[in-house]
């Protein structure tokens, strides 16, 4: 495998990096292949060469200019072999089936299912394996030097942001020595900025939550060894994003200079894992220039650097509900993501600022404690000042290309998060806006409920003393809602799929499926799984688990069974 990581660390700091494969990123065969349909976009691009490159690219320059499907199906049958070939499951030393954790569940129902989640981890821990590839061969797959978890199903790779939510899994469930690798993994990464171990992400992040990686497994651990490591490369990464994402804003209230961050990437072409619906939303029944494509392709591109690819959050306009294809790329066609200055990419630098500070006193870094501080305190100030609603009492985005706030998907409030869970079954949706992108209602995602009871959790535990006994009483009761939802959401899900626990939930009839756990839910029914995304609901499913694992380990006690489960039956 060429990709090693003697050449990915050619792509050092000062900019993303930027893949030139005639295979995976660009060119005529990637362009013919993935607009033929004959496979998902990511499935072609994830697909090793079984021959070496010059003999596939040799071949590729005589297929005929119109190739058909049955061409082009036998040109790859012929030269590249399975996707996801490169890894294989990892062994798991010293794999705990019980943790500590399940001692604070009360039900035991919840019990049996929390260790079934726990002992899933080893279906998704894997390690690169090239044993099979040719001298010459070549992989999208950037070799990673350790063991990591990955997502599940079409995610074969480890992600940037997901694994955030894993490592709170994989503390929660003592796998110290995983968590500790995916961190290292993620460190060499960062070299090269990719939002996943593919080379046909090199020109994109993700959330930059490495830093809140790092504090969570030194929390959990204590090793100050990897904290001395992890700092000149947060320290790098920290500064990627003053330079390059980075915007200069002058509020229109206080007409102070503030610099904030963005998600902005340097693109003009389809993504390649996603690759047949960026050029049917840019190139089809479209009459835009050539100038507008472009920036089209790059909002497209910044919006899978957000992580919430997509939605109506980073949109001009909004079009009436529909979850139609052709209506999908009508919204896409008006994305306007660089002109968003998103609260909570402003909110993660916030809270790494702060973080690098803590960092810098603990390794004794002296002089940087108060450059971290000042930051914050300034990154602060203009979050206070442009974000902050004072009439609606929300944080929300801004929008630079039209001066005003974006209250469309910011749900930060206590009250809106109460009338949710009045509204919906599930746990709470992303957005309101029901306009058919996986970003937007009636999905409920894991990450974001996360952040929902973490921020509870962490306005409950500030300034106790300050704050009335009712106050504290309404969040604590809160966050036992929103987590209890959650655990509802993953459970009736997994278990109108076909799971069961032997001795505690019978398997329902009628279902051949065992139980499976999604990366997405659905607010308004329990039993469903959120939808679209261009692809089919993947299973698994990494930060899913995390984040359910997390929630057991804080609230075990406090947990009912779902109703559902009597419901359903």
């Amino acid at each position: 495998m060429v990709f090693l990581w003697c050449w990915c660390l050619k792509f050092i700091l000062e900019a993303k990096g930027e893949c030139d494969s005639q295979i995976y990123c660009s060119g005529s065969l990637l362009k013919k292949i993935q607009l033929s349909g004959i496979y998902g976009s990511k499935d072609f691009v994830d697909k090793p060469t079984i021959k070496p490159l010059d003999e596939v690219l040799a071949a590729a320059s005589l297929l005929p200019e119109n190739s058909t499907n049955d061409e082009l199906q036998d040109f790859i049958s012929t030269y590249f072999g399975p996707e996801g070939q490169e890894l294989i499951l990892a062994n798991i030393t010293n794999f705990n089936s019980t943790p500590s954790f399940l001692q604070k569940i009360k039900s035991p129902l919840l019990q049996e299912f929390a260790k079934h989640v726990h002992n899933y981890w080893p279906n998704l821990t894997r390690q690169v394996d090239l044993s099979f590839m040719c001298e010459g061969c070549v992989s999208s797959f950037i070799a990673l030097n350790r063991t990591f978890v990955i997502p599940g199903g079409i995610f074969r790779e480890i992600y940037y942001w997901d694994s955030y939510f894993i490592i709170e899994g994989l503390l929660v469930s003592e796998l110290y020595d995983i968590a500790k690798n995916m961190i290292l993994n993620l460190l060499d990464l960062v070299e090269i900025y990719a939002n996943g171990s593919r080379i046909y992400y090199l020109n994109r992040s993700q959330p930059p939550l490495l830093v809140q990686m790092v504090k969570i497994y030194y929390q959990a651990t204590n090793d100050t060894a990897l904290l001395y490591d992890a700092f000149p490369i947060l320290i790098k990464e920290y500064n990627f994003w003053r330079k390059n994402n980075s915007i200069r804003i002058v509020s229109p209230e206080s007409k102070k200079l503030y610099t904030l961050n963005r998600y902005i990437v340097n693109n003009n072409a389809p993504r390649p894992e996603g690759y047949l619906d960026d050029f049917n939303i840019v190139e089809l029944n479209n009459t835009l220039n050539s100038t507008a494509r472009e920036e089209l392709y790059a909002d497209l591109a910044a919006g899978a650097e957000s992580g919430w690819d997509f939605s109506s959050r980073w949109v001009k306009e909004l079009f009436k509900n529909s979850s139609t294809d052709d209506n999908n790329y009508e919204i896409l066609r008006t994305l306007n993501t660089d002109a968003i200055i998103p609260v909570d990419l402003n909110s993660i630098l916030y809270m790494n600022e702060i973080t690098l500070s803590e960092f810098s006193e603990k390794i004794g870094e002296e002089k940087m404690i108060n450059t971290f501080k000042n930051a914050a305190k300034k990154r602060l100030e203009g979050i206070t000042d442009l974000f902050w609603d004072e009439e609606l009492e929300l944080f929300m985005d801004y929008n630079i290309s039209n001066f005003i706030t974006n209250s469309t998907t910011i749900l930060d409030t206590f009250s809106y998060i109460t009338n949710l869970l009045s509204k919906y079954p599930g746990s709470p949706p992303i957005t309101l806006i029901n306009s058919g992108l996986q970003w937007d209602f009636p999905n409920s995602w894991p990450p974001l409920n996360y952040v929902l009871i973490k921020g509870l959790i962490n306005f409950h535990n500030y300034d106790d003393n300050d704050s009335e006994s009712e106050i504290k009483e309404f969040i604590m009761n809160l966050t036992k809602n929103l987590s209890q939802r959650y655990v509802d959401s993953v459970l009736c899900t997994w278990y109108s799929t076909g799971g069961s626990i032997p001795g505690y939930l019978n398997k329902l009839s009628g279902v051949k499926d065992t139980g499976h756990i999604f990366e997405k839910y659905n607010t308004l029914d329990l039993s469903l799984p959120g939808g679209g995304g261009g692809y089919d609901v993947q299973v698994g499913f990494g930060w899913t688990n995390g984040v359910l694992l997390w929630i057991f380990s804080n609230f075990g006690d406090i947990l009912k069974e779902p109703e559902c489960l009597s419901d359903l039956t």
